[in-house]
C-alpha cells in the first residue's frame, strides 16, 4: 500500500512538472508510467536475508544461517555484530579477513566437504558447514 501511494505521489508529481511549460517533446503519460515502473524510485529499504538463504549471520558474538549447501554455493557472511569479526576455515580454504560491523564477505565452496570455522578474534565463535555433491 505504501509503495502504491507513493508510486501515485511521484507519477502526480513528474505530470505537474511536465505541465510547468519546459517541453521536451515526452508526454506526461509516458514520464507518470515511466515512474511508475522504475522500482528503484518507490525502492523500500529490504530486510537481510533469512537464515536457511545461503548465509551466514554473525550476531551476538555467534554464527547463525546455513549449515549444509550444494557445492557451487556462493555462502554471503554479514557481520551485524558491534565488533570486528572473522570467518576462517580451520583448514585454511577461506578466510574473510577482518569483517567490520556491517561488512559482508562471500565464499563459493568448489568443493564438498564440511568445514569447521572460527573467528580469529573469538575463539570460542565457532561453526561447521556441510558442502554435498
Amino acid at each position: 500500500m505504501l509503495r502504491t501511494a507513493a508510486a501515485v505521489a511521484i507519477a502526480g508529481l513528474l505530470s505537474l512538472a511536465a505541465c510547468s511549460g519546459d517541453d521536451d517533446g515526452s508526454s506526461p503519460a509516458t514520464d507518470a508510467a515511466t515512474a511508475t515502473a522504475d522500482p528503484t524510485a518507490t525502492a523500500e529499504p529490504t530486510a537481510p536475508a533469512a537464515a536457511g538463504d545461503d548465509t551466514i549471520t554473525i550476531s551476538g558474538f555467534a554464527f547463525s544461517g546455513v549449515t549444509e549447501v550444494p557445492v557451487g554455493t556462493t555462502v554471503i557472511v554479514t557481520n551485524d555484530d558491534t565488533a570486528n569479526h572473522t570467518w576462517t576455515a580451520t583448514d585454511g580454504s577461506f578466510d574473510s579477513g577482518s569483517l567490520a560491523p556491517g561488512d559482508t564477505f562471500e565464499f563459493t565452496f568448489t568443493e564438498a566437504g564440511t568445514f569447521e570455522y572460527v573467528c580469529n578474534f573469538h575463539p570460542a565463535m565457532t561453526g561447521t558447514i556441510t558442502v554435498t555433491g
